[in-house]
C-alpha cells in the first residue's frame, strides 16, 4: 500500500501531523475517520495520484500523528474540537505548498472537512463529504434507530476513564466490531489495512484521543456548527455527497432527503447519491469513489 508516496511529519502550531504525500497537479486532501488512519485512502489515494497532488495525513490523535494532552482545565475538549484538526490541516497543507486544495473526508474526517470549508473558505475550492451529515444536524434529529446504530457517538463521549478503561479489556475486538458492523453484511476489509487500523488503536493515549474527539463531537464542535447555522455562514464550494445504502450513516435523515440536508449548509451546488456498499466507501466502493471524485474534482481542472 502507498508505494508510491513519499512520509514526513509536519509541525503545526499545536502538534505534528504524519503525513503521506503523492502526484502531481491539483492538490488533493484525503481525511480519515474513525477508527481509522490515513490507510482507509489505500485503495483510492494511488490511482487519484496520476492526476492529482494527493495529500493523506492522520488526524491530531490517530495513527501516526501527535496526541495534544488533556487535562480538566480543557473542559470544552478543545484540543480535540474539528475546528483545531481543521487549523491542522490548514497549516499542513501551507507547509506543502498549496494555498487552494480540494477536500475530501470520510466520517470525522468529512467532519474536519466541513469545518475547514467553514473557517477557511478561501483556500477549499471542492468539497466531498462521505457518509456524513454535520454534527449539530445529527444530535438534532437523534432518534432510536441511531442511537443503537451511533451507540459509540455517545459512549465514547461519557467522561473520561469510564469508556477507556471498558475499551482497554479488549481493544482489538471492540475497534473491529465496530468496523465490520458498520460495513456492509459480509464485506472484509483488506488484512494489512485492518491489522494497521487495530495496532495504532491499541495505545491507551490513541483510545483516550479518540474519545476526546467524541466528547468534543457531543458539546463544542456541535455549538461551533449551530453558530455557523443561525449566522448563516455556509461551505461556499460545490459539495459532492456519497453515502452507503447499507448500514450507513448518511442516508435518508429523519424523512429528510439525504442532499437536502446539505443544501441547508451549502451554498454552492451540492450533487451525489447513495453508493451500494456500507458504510467504509473508501475501501467497500473504492471504483465507484473514485470515478465520482474523478468527475467531480474535474472541474476545478478543467
Amino acid at each position: 500500500m502507498f508505494e508510491t508516496f513519499e512520509t514526513q511529519r509536519i509541525k503545526t502550531a499545536e502538534t505534528d501531523i504524519f503525513v503521506r504525500t503523492a502526484g502531481s497537479g491539483p492538490a488533493v486532501l484525503l481525511i480519515h475517520g474513525y477508527p481509522q488512519t490515513g490507510t482507509c485512502w489505500h485503495a483510492v489515494a494511488p490511482t487519484l495520484a496520476e492526476h492529482f497532488s494527493v495529500v493523506v495525513p492522520d488526524l491530531r490523535g490517530y495513527g501516526a500523528s501527535g496526541r495534544p494532552a488533556t487535562d480538566a482545565t480543557d473542559a470544552d475538549h478543545l484540543a480535540y474540537s474539528k475546528r483545531a484538526m481543521a487549523a491542522d490541516l490548514a497549516q499542513v497543507m501551507t507547509a506543502l505548498g498549496h494555498e487552494r486544495f480540494q477536500v475530501v473526508g470520510h466520517d470525522r474526517g468529512a467532519r474536519v472537512g466541513y469545518r475547514l470549508c467553514l473557517d477557511h473558505p478561501a483556500r477549499v475550492t471542492q468539497f466531498c463529504t462521505l457518509d456524513v451529515v454535520p454534527t449539530e444536524h445529527m444530535w438534532r434529529t437523534w432518534d432510536k434507530t441511531r442511537a443503537l446504530g451511533a451507540f459509540h457517538w455517545t459512549f465514547l463521549a461519557q467522561p473520561s476513564p469510564l469508556p477507556e478503561t471498558l475499551i482497554a479489556a479488549d481493544p482489538d475486538g471492540f475497534h473491529k466490531h465496530l468496523m465490520q458492523s458498520w460495513a456492509a453484511p459480509g464485506f472484509q476489509f483488506d488484512a494489512d489495512a485492518m491489522a494497521a487500523y487495530l495496532e495504532a488503536m491499541r495505545e491507551p493515549d490513541a483510545v483516550h484521543a479518540s474519545c476526546e474527539d467524541y466528547r468534543a463531537g457531543a458539546g463544542i464542535d456541535a455549538e461551533h456548527d449551530a453558530a455557523d447555522f443561525e449566522a448563516g455562514n455556509k461551505v461556499v464550494c460545490p459539495m459532492l455527497f456519497l453515502w452507503g445504502a447499507k448500514r450507513g450513516f448518511g442516508g435518508p435523515q429523519g424523512g429528510a432527503e439525504p442532499l437536502n440536508v446539505w443544501r441547508d449548509w451549502c451554498a454552492a451546488e451540492v450533487t451525489g447519491g447513495p453508493v451500494n456498499c456500507g458504510h467504509f466507501l473508501p475501501e467497500e466502493a473504492p471504483d465507484v469513489v473514485i470515478d465520482a471524485l474523478r468527475r467531480f474534482l474535474a472541474n476545478e481542472t478543467a
